[in-house]
């Protein structure tokens, strides 16, 4: 194999923003309607950069900045962003509703620009076909409030937090409270239209009643402010009421000599608001194959666990406090989880990336770096959870 290196500008990244945003300017979408995009030197930036990030980690003085953030209108902005990126090389960050944990969809290591997708959000309900159009801007609370209303008898199984865009939601599965019943969202998904490296708009097809989410945090009592460990039971039963009182009354699987060091630790008293969130997997799930979807983790999986931790005592103390915590949680269950499922450089090769990449995608990931390679072998849609092509720039 012969890997070619792509020898790209060497213009500044002060001369690339400038000539990135002619680009914009001067390109054939920009005809027909105006790209409206913000630089730091918009009053609107900061409120236009700050409206979709939810870990406030990522919002401080020190997190790096997009030199520019775009926020199409139609389609041909987005071919144009892409293009004009693609052309002087700037790195890009999709963002959707931005609840990614990583930041990944507003923060980069090297100069880089957001296309921002707020502004394409639309929601289309074909009743009698029993399906929906949306926009990749759009949230799953937006689809689900369409289809609301206009019908009482569909849904889409997809997450519950209703401000998740659809975009990174769908494209990483997307579970919810009945995905033991129906599977991921992304298992119901039909069609989709893609714009490619270059900028190009193409298209391509592509008891199980019961889930129960078990939320470990803690409570203190008014009296005495004594933190107490608590086990939340956040569920959706798609069955007879007269059933489920049967299964209510059933004991619940324990955790384990596990479970004590989890409490011990969800109870430190310096730790201001810690939580574990543990999903059951199973039913639809475990009957779907594991190669149905890019995403594998189907018959066999037990759970998913989320680790959380929130504060509100600004400072690096309290930061580094509430991390370090965070990661001797994650390290003191690693022994029954995957782990490291990242690369904290963004530039990987593929045989790095098999050490995290199998974990994510089992048997598919040799098949995605296949497809990958052949529609962005430079490896220009990326990220620092992204699968790599087999020969790919830097």
């Amino acid at each position: 194999m012969l890997a070619v290196p792509w020898s790209g500008s060497d213009a500044s990244p002060a001369a690339n923003h400038d000539n990135f945003l002619h680009c914009l300017s001067t390109s054939p979408a920009a005809n027909v309607s105006k790209i409206v995009f913000y630089t730091p030197a918009n009053p609107s930036y900061p409120s236009v950069l700050q409206f979709s990030i939810h870990n406030l980690r990522f919002n401080t003085s020190a997190a790096p900045k997009p030199i520019v953030i775009v926020t199409p209108q139609t389609t041909s902005h987005i071919q144009a962003a892409i293009s004009c990126s693609h052309k002087h090389r700037l790195h890009l960050r999709v963002r959707g509703g931005g609840h990614d944990y990583e930041g990944l969809s507003y923060v980069a290591s090297r100069p880089f620009f957001i296309l921002d997708l707020i502004n394409l959000s639309s929601v289309k309900v074909d009743v009698a076909a029993r399906t929906a159009w949306i926009q990749a801007g759009g949230t799953i609370g937006e689809l689900y409030y369409q289809i609301g209303t206009q019908t009482t008898t569909l849904a889409f199984p997809a997450g519950v937090c209703p401000t998740v865009g659809v975009g990174g939601h769908f494209s990483g599965g997307g579970y919810g409270l009945s995905l033991r019943k129906f599977g991921l969202a992304a298992d119901h998904i039909v069609d989709a239209h893609l714009v490619d490296v270059k900028g190009q708009q193409v298209a391509d097809r592509f008891p199980d009643d019961l889930f129960i989410r078990v939320i470990l945090d803690r409570t203190e009592t008014t009296t005495n402010s004594t933190a107490t460990g608590r086990a939340s039971f956040n569920s959706l039963y798609l069955g007879q009421a007269q059933s489920l009182l049967p299964l209510l009354q059933r004991d619940f699987p324990e955790l384990g000599r596990a479970l004590e060091g989890i409490w011990r630790r969800i109870l430190r008293p310096d730790i201001e608001d810690p939580e574990l969130i543990f999903s059951p997997y199973g039913g639809r799930m475990s009957e779907i194959p594991e190669s149905s979807i890019p995403f594998p983790h189907r018959a066999g999986t037990r759970y998913k666990i989320q680790h959380l931790v929130y504060w509100e005592r600004e400072g690096r103390e309290a930061t580094d406090r509430h991390v370090d915590w965070i990661r001797e949680l994650y390290g003191y269950l690693a022994p029954h989880v995957s782990k490291n499922p990242s690369n904290g450089a963004g530039f990987t090769s593929h045989e790095e990336a098999r050490v995290w990449g199998v974990k994510y995608f089992k048997g598919n990931y040799e098949r995605l770096v296949r497809v990958k390679t052949a529609v962005d072998p430079r490896n220009f849609f990326r990220n620092e959870q992204s699968v790599p092509p087999l020969t790919a720039w830097k």
